[in-house]
């Protein structure tokens, strides 16, 4: 029995074609093995106030100040000095330390001295540029809409390794997601697997970046073919191997079927972005009748989804697969649409 080319019911079609094409934009790789490190509540670029991460304000940052006497607004801009002060005026007059602050704690400073001078006193303090505090991202890093790529960032604060990625490109296709180096400008080196934290929610992984961290994303071996694989099995998610694997060694892989995986209507989406090849293949043939042609070689970037039996339901498609959707559509459209 050959592949069947047009799949039914159409919209298992539409949906393929869909993970598909997200998969095209550049997800990650599963396969290597997490190294556990765990993040600091608070580090150098943040401090926590009341359970809410802030900016901890360093050199050269620019704040914009204002106060309110009960009469009338005062604003102005200050850069903070090299020796971590600002001069406040508005009749206050004096210099102030606020290396280490957050806006937040510089606030109820301003106001509490205000008060020595006015009857009362409302005092706001906005970080306008984040100086002090700034990391490196390098390698295979998205430069697609909305995307920055390599470079020198300011830490607004509390960023985790996935969320500074996220912020300034995503990853590129060719990205080595199991293998994110972190690099300390303390000499610690961190080797991550952000796949693990993205599809297995493994936080210990993504770890806080530092002032003066670097950031690698390096790219996958030349060669190494990666399969996403995703429904009924055991361990949804991506492949990656040197290897060139057939469809069922690939669901072997990925912890074989669940007992209520449909395995007579196995999807693999393949090809061009702008024109897949959309393939359904009977596994329970191959099983029952050894029809070898259903095993078929799997090319790198394929997706394979197993579906749930009896699903004849456009709506009990998307039951099954909703939380893989949510994914993709949460890390690849922020990754490199955004």
């Amino acid at each position: 029995m050959a592949p069947n080319r047009l799949l039914r019911p159409l919209p298992v079609v539409s949906l393929m074609v869909f993970v598909w094409c997200l998969v095209h934009l550049g997800l990650p790789d599963l396969n290597a093995s997490p190294q556990s490190t765990q993040s600091p509540q608070q580090n150098r670029a943040f401090v926590l106030v009341d359970g809410v991460s802030e900016h901890r304000i360093g050199r050269n940052d620019v704040l914009r100040i204002t106060v309110w006497d009960g009469r009338t607004v005062a604003e102005t801009s200050v850069i903070v000095a090299e020796d971590g002060t600002i001069f406040v005026p508005f009749g206050i007059d004096r210099n102030f330390k606020v290396d280490g602050l957050s806006s937040t704690g510089l606030k109820g400073v301003i106001q509490e001295e205000s008060l020595r001078y006015f009857r009362e006193s409302v005092v706001q303090v906005v970080i306008e540029e984040f100086n002090s505090s700034r990391a490196y991202l390098l390698g295979e890093v998205g430069t697609g809409i909305g995307g920055q790529g390599d470079g020198l960032y300011a830490l607004e604060g509390r960023k985790t390794v996935l969320e500074f990625i996220i912020e300034h490109g995503g990853f590129t296709p060719q990205a080595a997601m199991t293998r994110v180096q972190l690099n300390r400008a303390t000499g610690e080196r961190l080797t991550l697997n952000m796949s693990d934290v993205i599809f297995q929610g493994d936080e210990s992984q993504n770890v806080l970046v530092n002032p003066g961290d670097i950031v690698w994303v390096p790219s996958r071996e030349v060669g190494a073919n990666i399969y996403y694989v995703f429904g009924e099995v055991g361990s949804p998610g991506v492949v990656t191997t040197e290897e060139n694997l057939s469809l069922v060694e690939v669901i072997s892989r990925s912890g074989s079927f669940t007992s209520d995986a449909d395995r007579d209507s196995v999807f693999i989406a393949r090809g061009d972005v702008n024109n897949p090849e959309i393939l359904r293949f009977d596994l329970k043939s191959l099983v029952e009748e050894a029809d070898f042609s259903q095993n078929t070689l799997l090319r790198d970037n394929d997706v394979v989804f197993v579906p749930r039996r009896n699903l004849a339901k456009y709506t009990d498609v998307i039951a099954a697969i909703t939380p893989i959707l949510g994914l993709l559509r949460d890390t690849v459209f922020l990754f490199q649409l955004r």
